[in-house]
């Protein structure tokens, strides 16, 4: 008898029960990850933000700081600030990939910290090599010690811009330069346009971020380019996009 037993308790699981242990688990991983992702989402969501807060904080601060020029300097397009011979012979490609509004408002203690975004690229460092652009606020430019051509390439980094208002290209090709806040006006062309780039954003997370930061009535069509409200964006290719984000004007 006591033989017996033994065997009894050392018999395993059965097949169906094996199945049905493996059926629940499978149902249960179909509930709750894509709640997870979800959950995940909505956390770089709410990062992205709160660093936008941030980021129109430190510009109204920069906008009436002592000794400034009561704007945002351009460091994208046209017009960019620039001190020396040889940076200031540059182009303006070049000058727009060296220079960044972040390190403007970073350097002037500003923000406290480099932006650093879980969402969309997770890029941090620029392409090239070289001195920096840097930000004088006595010179209001952007100086290179020695002077120099700049070399490095950040445009492939999420980032802080500004530059000129275009309101003749349609938000989601204008790369920050216009932004359709109501859905219909866009920018005036006078204006200089700061903005956040979410560089390599995955299509579902720019959508509902979208949906997040603009009004109801301006919600996106997932898929599709948006053009309306504080984000615009071209339409996904290969399940990813470029992301401006509305920070403010002057």
């Amino acid at each position: 008898m006591n033989r017996i037993r033994r065997y009894k308790n050392l018999q395993g699981y059965s097949l169906l029960e094996l199945v049905l242990v493996l059926a629940i688990v499978s149902v249960l991983v179909g509930l709750l990850l894509p709640k997870g992702f979800d959950a995940l989402r909505n956390a770089r969501i709410q990062e992205v933000k709160s660093a936008c807060n941030t980021l129109k904080t430190a510009l109204t601060d920069l906008i009436t700081m002592p000794g400034g020029s009561g704007s945002i300097p351009r460091t994208e397009g046209t017009n960019i600030p620039t001190s020396g011979a040889a940076l200031s012979g540059t182009t303006d490609t070049a000058k727009g990939n060296g220079a960044r509004l972040d390190t403007i408002l970073l350097a002037l203690g500003k923000i406290e910290r480099p932006l650093s975004l879980r969402m969309g690229s997770q890029v941090y460092t620029s392409t090239g090599s070289g001195n920096e652009m840097a930000w004088s606020q006595a010179a209001q430019a952007f100086v290179m010690t020695p002077d120099a051509a700049p070399l490095r390439d950040w445009s492939g980094v999420t980032r802080a811009e500004a530059r000129t208002a275009n309101p003749a290209l349609v938000p989601s090709a204008a790369q920050g330069a216009n932004f359709r806040l109501d859905g219909v006006t866009n920018r005036n062309a006078n204006v200089i346009v700061a903005y956040l780039v979410i560089r390599s954003c995955p299509a579902k997370d720019a959508y509902e971020l979208a949906l997040s930061m603009n009004a109801p009535q301006l919600a996106p069509v997932e898929g599709a380019a948006c053009d309306a409200g504080l984000v615009a964006y071209a339409a996904p290719l290969n399940g990813v996009t470029d992301v401006y984000v509305y920070l403010a004007e002057i």
